[in-house]
């Protein structure tokens, strides 16, 4: 039976902390989808009103008093949500405070702030979060409070599987790195994913994650918590490449562990065969670490870029060894069979790194086209990091098709976005939207900082809208965060802690009309909704719709970093 957290967590919804109690009149209505986390003071305010005939608003104080009125827009049909949606906007209202919005008959919304440090402890917990899934390593009770836990999985005696070519009876010691999603397996690939996404922010704004930001074990060491956390994942890394410079493609169970605390997932762990995207990721990731490290420990990152171009090397010479699990694995594969974003991804970060020709010919003879792709950002997103840290590292006028390319790709999600009353491009809502939403507005944070143009930066703090509220299901989708937060992640981790509260700082999925656990959550009696945008389930069992994983918290991350520098 889990035991009721005594820790004050974020829930800026609730009526009680913010003394927005709700009278008779006003109770609070799941039909006003709103940011439950607030607005910037001076940013576009807008929230969705579902099936009323209502055709004003008000915004009330935590004294009931009605401090603006304002006009909701026609009704419109949404098939996505099977709703008849009207839209209310008070962006003109710039007061800081705590208020909720109140519809006549209909109620009122979850309360919020008007303020600019709304998203400052989102942010902090959202990168926190790594912390908490660190293999390898003892959670203290000084820095992870009532989470703490016993030291788990030290992979000090990782079997290399067969397809491996080594023999059975060998072994490595792996230890370190992050547990990638509700599972409590390492992989390559999405750590790849995630370690460059943060570091991109780092590149970009070095001082928007100071040091002793999260208190972790390395806070007062004089280096951005940012780049501390990202660390603990490459030292992994580092461990998981060969004499010959590939690199091991995941560190796993041969099945998923059962819903146990970490310490009592004890299955053997095996060390599965080299891959060219493995190489790859890693060797993007060491280059791009390597520059950054270089004025902080040069020896540390003289040995990053060492490894990078050594498994640079390899992939190579190895350019289509691709990764499927053998018969005896059924932990995840992160396939891919078209790993040409990887190559132009990874030349892109070592030539900014070392100034090569070799890189740079190969970056001007396999350009890639900007674009989005939605579902499976791991693996379809790259090209865009290539572009990212190009630009970020002065070089749009050698490449000249960077910034125009990002301003067209921003341009047409956003035209793209024109028929949703949520304010942001929707789509297939497959496995992880949420990571898509915020993946795109990565995209509209490049284009903002290219062009300075408003129409970018409101497109940004929609796309929050929607993770904290403004959404057809009404959740906030980080744990911990906004009036009706995701409560019950399909996290191992979280779920077998004996606490209520989840761990703060955690996104999940979001809506998946695949629906690929329906028999999981029959199992428990529940059923989807029928219209593709609520097919979400605040259910452990639902990992179609609710697990975690590393690399949908890292664009979050980023994005929220880029408004903290940007308010």
């Amino acid at each position: 039976m889990k035991i009721k957290s005594l820790v004050l967590i974020v829930f800026i919804g609730s009526a009680l902390l913010t003394g927005c109690t709700p009278n008779d009149q006003h109770q609070l209505s799941d039909m006003i989808k709103i940011n439950q986390l607030g607005y910037f003071p001076d940013g576009v305010k807008t929230f969705v009103v579902v099936d009323t005939a209502a055709i004003k608003f008000e915004l009330i104080n935590t004294k009931g008093k009605k401090v603006f009125e304002g006009n909701l827009s026609g009704t419109k049909f949404w098939e996505p949500s099977g709703e008849y949606l009207q839209t209310g906007d008070f962006s003109d209202f710039k007061d800081t405070g705590t208020y909720m919005v109140v519809v006549k008959n209909l109620g009122s919304s979850y309360p919020f702030k008007i303020g600019s440090d709304i998203y400052k402890e989102a942010l902090k917990a959202s990168l926190k979060s790594y912390y908490y899934i660190r293999a390898s390593m003892e959670i203290l009770p000084e820095y992870g409070d009532i989470y703490s836990r016993p030291m788990a999985h030290p992979d000090t005696q990782c079997y290399f599987h067969e397809t491996t070519g080594y023999p059975a009876e060998d072994f490595i010691s792996s230890p370190g790195g992050w547990y990638d999603a509700g599972d409590y397996n390492k992989y390559i690939v999405n750590g790849g994913i995630t370690n460059a996404t943060m570091l991109d922010l780092y590149e970009l704004y070095p001082d928007v994650v100071t040091d002793n930001y999260t208190n972790i074990p390395e806070s007062n060491n004089g280096i951005s918590d940012l780049l501390d956390e990202v660390k603990y994942e490459l030292d992994w890394f580092l461990t998981m490449q060969d004499k010959d410079g590939g690199v091991f493609f995941k560190l796993t169970t041969k099945n998923f562990e059962g819903f146990v605390k970490p310490v009592e997932a004890v299955s053997p762990r095996f060390i599965m065969k080299k891959a060219t995207a493995s190489a790859l990721g890693f060797a993007a990731n060491m280059a791009q670490a390597s520059r950054i490290y270089k004025k902080i420990d040069p020896e540390l990152a003289g040995k990053y870029l060492t490894a990078a171009e050594k498994a640079w090397k390899w992939a190579v010479t190895n350019d289509k060894v691709y990764y499927r699990n053998p018969e005896d694995v059924h932990t995840g594969e992160y396939g891919d069979d078209e790993i040409l974003e990887e190559f132009f991804w990874t030349a892109a970060e070592l030539y900014i790194t070392t100034n090569s020709e070799e890189y740079k010919n190969y970056v001007q003879q396999n350009w890639k086209k900007f674009q989005f792709f939605e579902g499976d950002s791991w693996r379809r997103y790259l090209q865009c990091l290539a572009y990212y840290s190009l630009y970020t590292n002065g070089y749009a006028a050698e490449f000249p098709e960077i910034e125009p390319s990002i301003i067209s790709e921003a341009d047409k999600l956003l035209e793209e976005s024109k028929d949703s009353p949520y304010g942001n491009h929707q789509f297939d809502y497959e496995w992880a939207s949420n990571c898509d939403v915020v993946n795109q507005a990565m995209i509209y944070c490049y284009a903002y900082q290219i062009s300075k143009e408003k129409k970018y930066y409101d497109a940004i703090l929609e796309s929050l809208d929607y993770i904290f509220g403004k959404n057809a299901t009404g959740y906030s989708f980080l744990t911990g965060f906004g009036g009706k937060p995701s409560k019950h992640p399909h996290n191992r981790l979280i779920d077998t802690d004996e606490i209520d509260d989840p761990i703060p700082g955690f996104l999940v999925g979001g809506p998946n009309f695949y629906k690929h656990d329906l028999a999981k959550v029959n199992e428990v009696g529940l059923e989807y909704p029928a219209e593709p945008a609520k097919c979400y389930i605040d259910h452990v069992n639902s990992f179609a719709s609710n697990e975690t994983c590393i690399n949908w918290n890292a664009p979050l991350i980023f994005v929220l970093g880029f408004v903290e520098k940007n308010k």
